[in-house]
């Protein structure tokens, strides 16, 4: 299933103006954890901001979980051991698997930088209003394809554009959009996407978590059943093996 789950950052308020804070929150995510502990439901840990399995297209490795690292950047920052960090919120739409992964990078933070965050489930659509008009710290967001090709992705953090909601603007990044869209070459075009998709995951107007993945119980009689990345099942392909006579 192609869908990304990330945490948002507001690149236009303190503290997450700077870059060495927004890394440092990413790397002090443990993303293998979070999926085997909180999601629970198949979900791969995202280092990258696409999941893997687009056509021609490796992610990027994209953050790890580094968190000496990570308090070293805070510490440049100005905030050693979380020392003299601001009071931040977290906002998401009301859910309980939301809350559970909040509450998990809550603990996390804690443990591994020194700071607090305040969590704060919102109705939905208050929650995609504050994102929109940059009235937040931090936001727990989802994205779904709508087909196969990593700009699905890539696209949503062009400068100004509607599903940025971050304040990030990369006249680079931009740049490497617009060549990838114009470029014929399939392996050239994959190649300007990664370099777009590294330079993001440097400045880390985001940090990805994981990405989803849909269970289905299958009865061993079926056959024709195939992975499908979008989601959509050709159920005129199936069919069922006869059993054997009971005797």
């Amino acid at each position: 299933m192609l869908e990304a789950n990330f945490l948002r950052f507001n690149t236009t308020r303190p503290p997450f103006t700077d870059t060495r804070v927004r890394r440092a929150f990413a790397l002090a995510i443990d993303r293998p954890a979070l999926v085997a502990s909180i999601t629970r439901g198949g979900q791969a840990p995202g280092f990258a901001l696409t999941p893997s399995g687009l056509p021609g297209y490796p992610p990027p490795a994209g953050p790890g979980h580094d968190p000496a690292t990570a308090r070293r950047l805070l510490a440049e920052a100005g905030f050693p051991d979380g020392r003299n960090f601001p009071a931040v919120e977290a906002i998401t739409f009301s859910a309980d698997q939301n809350q559970k992964v909040l509450e998990a990078l809550q603990q996390m933070w804690s443990h591994e930088l020194g700071v607090t965050v305040t969590l704060a489930p919102k109705e939905k659509n208050v929650w995609i209003a504050d994102e929109r008009r940059l009235a937040y710290d931090l936001s727990l967001a989802r994205w779904i394809a709508d087909y196969a090709d990593p700009v699905a992705f890539l696209e949503l953090f062009l400068a100004g554009g509607g599903n940025n909601a971050t304040g990030w603007a990369d006249p680079e990044y931009d740049r490497l959009l617009r060549a990838a869209a114009a470029e014929s070459d399939p392996a050239r075009r994959n190649t300007l996407f990664r370099d777009a998709e590294e330079r993001l995951l440097a400045a880390a107007p985001v940090a990805p978590l994981y990405h989803g993945a849909r269970s289905y119980l299958v009865d061993p009689a079926v056959r024709g059943w195939e992975p499908a990345l979008l989601g959509f099942h050709r159920y005129q392909h199936l069919s069922l093996e006869d059993e054997p006579p009971t005797r």
